[in-house]
């Protein structure tokens, strides 16, 4: 049977392109969709490690290690770039002649270490001596000092150890080496205002043995209740090159954790190993698992549309088939053979088509990407995405299938004497099913409603708690609206042209409104297509204008400004003046906090000037903002986190220790709760709490930064330049929102969704323009006689052309003034869910006026030569062999 399939295959290769082409243009659909956003997962895992200081932190169980031993034997596994030692303590530091004494945390690195990790920054040749930080050599008793003496905190022997001034470290980036390296808090950053470097020979020479000495060569850091830094530390910091992480950040995470088990079978017994990236790469892990089922869902309305286009370009061929089956039968052929010829020729269009549509997308998304899509997506998922795809093109051929063969079993119309049923409407206006997901759609918008709404579950950060099963309302109210605004038009037309309201018919184009309005089937089919194609298309481009919008306003949120003006030392100095180009400047403190025995960042404001200076307003979500604040001495607005975890509303109190890991300046502050906050900008680097600066014990600590506001019609990147140009900024580092690399930035903010709007963009129009290019085809196909019977009672092309015509204008035009307006209107719906992982809440929607006006050009342009090409045939035929078919 298969030589009789390649027979007809080269007789009419035509009809098997276009069965090839109902299934390829759904598996195109998913194929597109599905490879997109498997491409762009990997952004997702280079944002997650962009922030990363080091990696992998191996540390010492003992203090009778030697890391430089370590760093090397780690060194040598795979995928590690760099293995740097790393050793810290707590001591106490003194100028000679000098009565007073500070106490410091001292971290040892060799000079490599600041070859390899620019955020760690220097001023002075670390082999010569000591560095000390502003905190230090701004203290009374350090100013001009050349040299100062070290010890060991607490009830430890002195240690003698007298070391030359080398210069200064800003340390203020170094939050590794602050941060705690196991236990329970594992990560949470201790706040030391005062540090100290020095050369890790140094300190393996001349502090080292004095620690080993007093503390037994014992560490606390296999304690799972770890909630300091250890007092002495011994480290190797490992860092691994990025390229040798899976680009999927799922794989990534795996990846990980196989090299931390690697890293520590390395030295067995003799380290502990802490994941830096594990965290970061786990959130974007879900992300990308997310951004996977939510593009999902939303591109399955073009997989669908795409289906029944398909499904209706194979309907063309019914004739056709026919026709071979009763020529077939005239010569011998048997049920089982025509059934077998079916299947095997519709297997093979599904193998082309299913080819076809894989070919298309690759070729689409490799367009649109910049590069070819395979080399950036992992084989797994690639054959996922295959492989999906290809349950869609089996899918829609076997859908094709079932009705031939349940035609091929049945007999000829000529041999079984019986007349043909009368039309009936499609299956959908028989059963309602546009009522029906409309009713669905609605249902599931009631129960998210009555279950509170889409709202971000505040439980460490900007955690998600996705419920996409409320995404299903756009598509089933897609779908519902579509074919309930047909049916009503279908009625109107049908009302319009009833035989017991006849009126004159007086042009031509009149005749064709009434010839559509009574024989409508075609034109409906092609209508229906194109407004749930235009819909989908629109729905698509407003979303991903509104996430583009949303991941602007966030970005934006995160700096807090047009510029940042960060103080080139931690030492008090005066506020900058910018000059006529900026608007307004507001500082901005960081304080470390403790709640409980949780470590919290309370962010202290000016109330006066932050709303002159800053370029997004506090999103609250309940009680008082900023006047609540600045009205309140002891007031503090808290994050929905804290109110969470807490229990607190406005009203209550919340006590807090501030400035815990100083025993100088730390003090317990009873805060009144005078609101919440869902995003407070700047919201990087993350604060739980804020506070005015009047809150904040004296004395005061200089800003960490200061946000400062453009003037308008001033551009932020020319502003920022004549600063550093004019030195009116000395003293301070001067940045722009591009020039800052986030360090809380979830991986579903930092898509690039253009190439897959406008991939779906250009699909749903072909996809609404191929349906009228089918009508066309139908109207040949199924009209010819009478077109030929026009001709001969005198009508002239025009007037021949006047009802395919207007059938093509209605389906267009119907397409368009029907599909936006949906598409607009699930647009808005759909983007709620945006706000799940966005600071602030997206807008009701960003009109797409681009994509919108380009559906408007694109769906009659390829309609009218789709067409035209249909309608060539009329000219061409032959009115008397026409009429001498039977």
């Amino acid at each position: 049977m298969f030589w009789l399939v390649l027979r007809t295959v080269r007789r009419a290769p035509l009809r098997l392109l276009l069965a090839a082409l109902a299934v390829a243009l759904p598996v195109a659909t998913l194929a597109a969709t599905l490879l997109y956003v498997d491409d762009s997962s990997h952004v997702m895992t280079r944002v997650a490690l962009s922030p990363v200081q080091v990696e992998m932190r191996a540390v010492g169980t003992s203090l009778g290690i030697d890391p430089q031993v370590l760093s090397k034997q780690l060194s040598t596994v795979p995928g590690v770039k760099s293995a740097d030692v790393f050793g810290s303590a707590d001591v106490v530091v003194s100028a000679p002649g000098a009565s007073g004494r500070v106490s410091a945390r001292l971290s040892a690195v060799s000079p490599s270490y600041l070859a390899h990790h620019p955020w760690v920054h220097t001023n002075g040749d670390l082999s010569k001596g000591v560095l000390l930080n502003d905190a230090v050599a701004g203290s009374p008793d350090f100013k001009g000092a050349t040299r100062v003496s070290i010890d060991l905190r607490g009830d430890v022997k002195p240690l003698g150890v007298s070391l030359p001034v080398a210069g200064r470290a800003d340390l203020r980036d170094a939050t590794t080496w602050f941060a705690i390296p196991a236990g329970d808090v594992q990560g949470d950053v201790v706040v030391a205002p005062r540090s100290i470097m020095v050369d890790y020979d140094t300190f393996r020479r001349l502090i080292l043995p004095a620690a080993r000495t007093a503390l037994g060569g014992a560490t606390s850091i296999t304690n799972p209740g770890l909630s300091e830094l250890p007092p002495v530390s011994l480290e190797s910091h490992v860092a691994v090159d990025h390229r040798a992480y899976p680009t999927d950040p799922g794989a990534a995470e795996v990846w990980s954790g196989q090299l931390r088990r690697s890293l520590e079978r390395q030295v067995p017994g003799q380290a502990l190993v802490a994941d830096n990236a594990a965290e970061p790469l786990h959130e974007a892990g879900t992300d990308a698992t997310n951004a996977r089922t939510l593009f999902f869902l939303l591109g399955v309305p073009g997989v669908l549309v795409a289906a029944a286009l398909g499904l209706a370009v194979a309907s063309a061929l019914a004739e056709a088939h026919r026709r071979e089956e009763a020529l077939l039968r005239l010569r011998g052929a048997s049920d089982s053979h025509l059934v077998r010829l079916a299947v095997g020729q519709g297997t093979l269009a599904g193998g082309v088509g299913t080819v076809i549509g894989l070919g298309a997308a690759a070729a689409a998304v490799s367009g649109g990407v910049g590069h070819a899509v395979w080399h950036g997506i992992p084989a797994g998922q690639l054959a996922l995405a295959v492989a999906l795809s290809t349950l869609v093109g089996t899918v829609v051929t076997a859908a094709r299938l079932v009705p031939l063969i349940r035609a091929g079993r049945k007999a000829a119309l000529v041999t079984d004497r019986r007349l043909l049923a009368p039309p009936r409407p499609p299956l959908w206006r028989r059963g309602h099913l546009d009522i029906v997901a409309v009713a669905v759609g609605l249902a599931i918008l009631a129960g998210n409603v009555i279950v509170g709404g889409l709202k971000p579950a505040p439980v460490q950060g900007p955690a998600l708690a996705l419920a996409f099963y409320v995404l299903l309302a756009p598509l089933a109210l897609w779908l519902g609206i579509s074919l309930l605004t047909v049916r009503g038009l279908l009625r109107l037309l049908a009302r319009y042209s009833r035989p017991d309201r006849p009126r004159p018919l007086t042009t031509w184009p009149a005749t064709a409104l009434r010839w559509l309005g009574r024989r409508p089937a075609r034109a409906s089919v092609s209508l229906t297509l194109g407004v749930l194609a235009v819909a989908f298309g629109t729905q698509t481009a407003t979303f991903a204008a509104t996430y583009h919008t949303a991941t602007r306003t966030d970005a934006r949120a995160a700096f807090g400004a047009d510029l940042r003006l960060t103080p080139n030392t931690e030492l008090v100095q005066p506020p900058p003046h910018p000059g006529p180009g900026v608007h307004g400047v507001t500082p901005i403190h960081s304080i470390p906090a403790r709640a409980g025995s949780d470590r919290k960042t309370i962010m202290a404001v000016d109330p006066a000037s932050y709303r002159s200076a800053t370029a997004i307003a506090p999103q609250i979500t309940s009680g008082g903002g900023l006047d609540a604040l600045a009205g309140r001495p002891s007031g503090v607005l808290v994050s929905q986190e804290i109110a969470t975890d807490f229990g607190v509303a406005p009203g209550d109190t919340i006590p807090v220790t501030v400035f815990p890991d100083d025993l100088d300046l730390s003090q317990q502050l009873d805060l009144h709760v005078v609101g919440v906050y869902r995003a407070f900008p700047p919201t990087d680097p993350l604060s739980e709490m804020v506070i005015s600066t009047s809150t904040v014990p004296n004395p005061v600590p200089p800003a960490d930064f200061y946000l400062a506001h453009v003037a308008s019609g001033h551009n932020p990147a020319q502003v920022a330049a004549q600063l550093r140009h004019d030195g009116s900024t000395a003293g301070y580092a001067v940045s722009t929102l591009a020039e800052r690399i986030r360090q809380q930035q979830r991986g579903l903010t930092a898509l690039n969704l253009d190439g897959l709007s406008r991939i779906e963009a250009v699909a749903s129009a072909g996809i609404a323009s191929l349906g009228v290019g089918v009508l066309g085809a139908f109207l040949v196909m199924e009209r010819r006689k009478e077109f030929a019977i026009l001709r001969t009672v005198g009508a002239d092309t025009p007037r021949t052309l006047a009802g395919p015509l207007t059938d093509g204008a209605v389906a267009v035009v119907g397409s368009l003034v029907i599909g936006i307006p949906v598409g607009l209107g699930l647009g808005v719906l759909s983007v709620r869910v945006l706000s799940l992982f966005f600071a602030l809440p997206p807008p009701l929607a960003t009109v797409p006026w681009g994509a919108l006006a380009a559906l408007g050009v694109l769906v009659p342009a390829i309609s009218a030569i789709g067409l035209t090409l249909a309608l060539r045939r009329i000219n061409r035929t032959e009115v008397t062999a026409l009429l001498r078919e039977p």
